[in-house]
């Protein structure tokens, strides 16, 4: 068959020659060698480790008894022996022909006929005689096909085989074609050594009736034709000694059906085969083989190459994928496309013992049609407590047929909670997954050990899917206001008598996923008027909270790392503390690296409680480190707002005026420095950390509504002492009802 029909359109004539013609065969210009015999050629091909391997631009175009033909993107031809591999070069613009050793190559009118097998020398042929407008067509064995405009005024195209006999040209124009056959209508296409099949067109009352026709080259003449109403310019037809087939065009819903008849036979079968969109068939005996040659990014039942049994209508498909197809020899085919199992190459299709159609390797391109992983990148660990530490994960593919997406899984072993996404895959076979830290539920992950999976499916649905697989360790460190081992800092709300925990990535609205669902850390909570949060204040590995009750007395909760319960019971730290109007704590004061607290007593003192690390007496005994704080009605300690080494102090006036006191990194603090005013109209301030991973801790306040609103104020750290705060960061929702809570902590 004519290759071309899988890259362009055209109008399908199929030709069958015999090697016995009256045309003469062309001297040959290639090594001589000889084709095992057909019967035995299945058996006696190489093994796939020892066949030839061609350049992975190729393109079969042309094939014979002894070899074939193929070209390559620079324009250069080549013929293959089947016996040793060898290749010859040929010249440009060369055209091949089916089950024939004959090579034509073109320059103007001027047509070089070469016999590959060695039997003959080259033949030059001069066209010039037909016309300017005289064009190639096809080769039917050293026999030129033109199409050639016709001499008496009426629209439209013959039809002349020419060729060389003793030194003389002979050209013998095609009789019985029809005179209604519009103009560049036609293209040829050779099946077989006797006759060739035309498909064309013909104008009809302003109309277009698409017709095949069966011409027997000995005598020039049209033995068969008839109407073919669901043809087209991409038509395929295909033609051996008892059948004529084609291809009907696509109808509206991309649907493709065989059309099989019996040669002289007036009845059609029509075989619908699926969807496509560039479909070959090529009849081998009683097997009517086809496929789509257009590989394209959704997967088809018509991809690789089927063989349908004209007798019992059974199929065997023995490609995955296809390119070209074309008659070897009454029983056999010589296909380019590939298997998964051994690739991309020249297969020669051939009933095996049982009569069942098999396919042979007879020549490799070296290329897999596997889809691969050939490059990969994942980290061992991850830190999401800035977003400095945002991590890439990411895959090169590569294949004849990229994966249009991957699919990313990470599971958290201890808790099954999980991280998918599907990323596309960029033109140069990357998949990359950014992940930020959050979980499919918009929850931040927590610390530990992840597994990773990625899987990807060709994008035609050729081969199988890829997958590879790891671990991960995700480590974001543990922060003062970070109950659930994610490093990421929590919110705490009172209500009633519960106390309940908010993942501050979900509940700040950064996610835009809606109210979140909180952690109950259980009853009891309303016995104390104090909840400070400075941090790992016990010595173990969680941040802990720090509680005073009515009566006075200050305890521990120990942090557990665990998010759905968070805190151990209270253990007592001691008593007297319903001194202090105002007690606040938020990490490290003094550069050693445990947290500490500072209180204000009723008469204006200021006292710094220097963190211990024992649980069993967790600070040291108070040190007094100012006076005339009783005009503040509001301590924050906020943590390093200020770039120093330790943390600050923010102090709100009566007025409403906010205060910065920068720490000096011994428990004290530097003179006041106002930065802001208006702060009264909150009823809570509290640092919660840093909620926008900038690497600044932020302010989280609340109204004085009598119950905790069900929006709160986000002010963004700067990073600037002068002008620590941004302005408010609009606001977010994460109550159900107003009223439901009571204190922001």
């Amino acid at each position: 068959m004519n290759l071309t029909r899988s890259t362009r359109h055209r109008l399908a004539v199929a030709v069958a020659l015999a090697v016995t013609t009256g045309v003469l065969a062309s001297p040959a210009v290639a090594a001589t060698g000889t084709r095992p015999a057909a019967a035995a050629a299945a058996a006696d091909q190489p093994a796939a480790a020892s066949v030839p391997t061609l350049p992975q631009d190729s393109r079969l175009v042309g094939n014979g008894p002894s070899g074939f033909l193929t070209r390559h993107n620079d324009g250069s031809f080549s013929w293959t022996r089947y016996a040793d591999g060898v290749t010859t070069a040929l010249p440009a613009g060369s055209r091949g022909t089916v089950r024939a050793d004959t090579v034509v190559a073109s320059s103007g009118t001027s047509h070089t006929v070469y016999d590959m097998s060695g039997a003959s020398s080259p033949v030059t042929i001069d066209t010039s005689f037909l016309g300017a407008g005289a064009t190639l067509v096809d080769l039917v064995g050293s026999t030129l096909v033109m199409s050639v405009p016709r001499t008496d005024g009426t629209e439209g195209r013959d039809l002349h085989l020419v060729g060389e006999r003793d030194g003389t040209i002979v050209d013998r124009p095609i009789s019985g074609l029809s005179r209604g056959m519009a103009a560049h209508s036609l293209s040829s296409q050779v099946d077989s050594p006797g006759t060739l099949s035309l498909l064309y067109y013909e104008l009809v009352n302003n109309g277009a009736e698409w017709h095949v026709a069966v011409v027997d080259v000995a005598t020039t003449t049209v033995v068969e034709e008839r109407k073919a109403p669901r043809a087209s310019w991409g038509t395929d037809v295909t033609l051996s000694a008892t059948h004529l087939a084609w291809v009907d065009d696509p109808d509206v819903t991309g649907a493709v059906s065989l059309e099989v008849t019996r040669r002289n036979e007036p009845d059609t079968t029509r075989i619908p085969i699926g969807s496509g969109a560039r479909v070959q068939a090529e009849l081998m005996g009683d097997w009517l083989a086809y496929g789509e040659t257009l590989t394209t990014s959704r997967p088809s039942d018509l991809y690789g190459l089927t063989l349908r049994s004209l007798t019992t209508g059974r199929t065997v498909k023995v490609l995955d994928t296809v390119d070209a197809v074309r008659s070897q020899s009454d029983t056999e085919l010589l296909v380019q496309g590939a298997t998964v199992a051994q690739g991309e190459g020249i297969y020669r299709i051939a009933p095996g013992p049982d009569g069942t159609p098999t396919a042979t390797l007879v020549a490799s391109m070296g290329l897999s049609i596997v889809l691969q992983v050939v490059e990969q990148s994942v980290p061992a660990t991850a830190d999401f407590r800035t977003t400095r530490g945002d991590v890439t994960l990411s895959w090169r593919f590569a294949g004849p047929l990229l994966p249009t997406s991957a699919r990313i899984e990470l599971i958290h072993t201890a808790s099954g909670k999980r991280k998918t996404d599907t990323v596309n895959v960029d033109n140069a076979g990357w998949a990359t997954l950014k992940w930020t830290g959050l979980l499919d539920d918009f929850y931040t992950a927590s610390n530990g050990d992840y597994t990773w999976r990625m899987t990807a499916a060709p994008r035609n649905g050729v081969g199988p899917s890829v997958e590879r697989t790891g671990t991960l360790k995700v480590d974001s460190g543990q922060g003062p206001h970070n109950f659930s081992d994610s490093g990421s800092p929590d919110l705490l709300v009172r209500g009633n008598d519960n106390l309940y925990v908010f993942d501050s990535r979900k509940a700040l609205g950064f996610a835009h996923t809606g109210a979140p669902t909180p952690t109950n850390a259980g009853a009891g909570w309303a016995a104390y008027d104090r909840v400070l949060t400075p941090g790992n204040v016990s010595g173990a590995r969680y941040s802990d909270l720090v509680t005073r009750d009515k009566t006075g007395t200050l305890w521990i909760h120990p942090g557990t790392g665990d998010a759905a319960a968070p805190f151990a019971g209270p253990v007592r730290v001691g008593g007297g503390w319903n001194t202090y109007n105002d007690i606040t704590g938020n990490g490290d004061l003094d550069g050693d690296g445990r947290p500490d607290l500072v209180a204000a007593d009723k008469a204006g003192d200021l006292w710094f409680y220097k963190g211990t690390g024992n649980a069993a007496a967790p600070f040291a005994p108070r040190r007094k480190t100012g006076h005339g704080w009783d005009v503040y009605n509001k301590l924050v300690a906020t943590g390093n707002i200020g770039g120093g080494a330790t943390g600050d102090l923010v102090a709100r006036d009566k007025a409403g005026v906010l205060w910065l006191y920068l720490g000096r990194g011994d428990g004290t603090f530097a003179a006041r420095t106002r930065i802001g005013g208006g702060w009264n109209a909150y009823n809570e301030i509290v640092a919660v950390g840093d909620t926008d991973r900038d690497g600044r801790p932020d302010l989280l306040a609340n109204g004085r509504t009598g119950h905790l609103d069900s929006t709160l104020a986000l002010y963004r750290g700067t990073g600037d002492w002068k002008a620590p705060f941004a302005p408010r960061y609009g606001a977010t929702t994460i109550l159900p009802a107003p009223g439901w809570y009571t204190t922001l902590f």
